[in-house]
């Protein structure tokens, strides 16, 4: 599938998602001292509009990849693609993630809504949207990490053709902690963007304590 169809597919769902669920979607709780808010919102449409997403996503067909020896992955690409990466596993999981503190709001108000804002919390919040948090954030891991050890390129890498690849000095790639140390790279981004820009082929601290590297294609 050429680049710019898959963008733009994955862009109109994006953009569709939250429409179909008033303008948001997914679940949040907001506590300040005794005052909470917590808000959720999806919609059918949503649900199927981030199946349908996931199935462009993993499932697509790609373009045969071709390395491009003399280019350098800039960071305006790296940090591209992962923006693009995240906010498209975000989009898929969202309308599903809310699903179960709707259900469990339709129990207390004895009726299912597909959005509500309360100005109050519930004991049960804590339980529900706590493990939609760490879901999330063991996904995205596993996104990075799979594409990463399995040499395909993730959705956003794809789109800005460039892949995770093992370094030439013959050590073994270290994948998982490529991904754990670009969470921490990503908190302290002005030291990693300094570090970066200095470096000869711009390469991120992560790359190179984890012997991996980024290749650009043609």
């Amino acid at each position: 599938m050429p680049r710019i169809l898959a963008f733009s597919i994955a862009i109109a769902i994006i953009y569709f998602i939250p429409n179909q669920s008033g303008g948001s979607v997914g679940v949040s709780s907001q506590c300040v001292n005794s005052n909470c808010v917590v808000t959720a919102s999806s919609s059918i449409s949503g649900v199927v509009l981030g199946l349908l997403l996931a199935i462009l996503v993993f499932f697509f067909p790609r373009k045969r990849f071709i390395e491009n020896s003399d280019g350098v992955v800039g960071l305006w690409r790296r940090f591209g693609a992962f923006i693009l990466d995240f906010i498209v596993i975000l989009t898929i999981i969202s309308p599903a993630a809310s699903l179960p503190i709707l259900i469990t709001e339709s129990g207390y108000t004895g009726g299912f809504e597909w959005s509500f804002t309360r100005e109050f919390s519930r004991d049960s919040d804590n339980i529900l949207i706590l493990p939609v948090i760490f879901g999330m954030f063991a996904i995205i891991f596993l996104y990075f990490y799979v594409h990463a050890k399995s040499g395909n390129q993730t959705f956003g890498q794809y789109i800005l053709n460039y892949v995770v690849s093992s370094s030439e000095d013959g050590k073994e790639p270290q994948f998982a902690k490529r991904v754990l140390y670009s969470y921490i790279g990503l908190c302290a981004w002005p030291v990693s963007v300094i570090l970066a820009l200095r470096s000869e082929n711009k390469e991120c601290w992560w790359d190179k304590t984890t012997n991996t590297k980024l290749v650009k294609g043609s």
